[in-house]
């Protein structure tokens, strides 16, 4: 995996936004093999590990933050 790269505060305020009011939202991201993809999902939480962050899933998925490029 690459190294992480933290997100604007713009981003995560609006994922965080997104996570408190439990709204779906369709996210345009790189998978790990760097292919743009689409996904409507609900972020259940945002979370830190090993100095990195990440969106949790109501799914239980995690998506690393600077995977993603666009909310939608």
């Amino acid at each position: 995996m690459t190294d992480y790269v933290p997100v604007s505060c713009e981003l995560y305020d609006r994922l965080e936004e997104v996570s408190l009011r439990k709204k779906s939202v369709a996210l345009e991201l790189n998978d790990a093999q760097g292919r743009r993809i689409f996904l409507k999902v609900r972020i259940a939480d945002l979370i830190s590990e090993n100095r990195e962050e990440f969106a949790m899933l109501d799914d239980g998925e995690r998506i690393r933050l600077d995977r993603i490029l666009k909310l939608h």
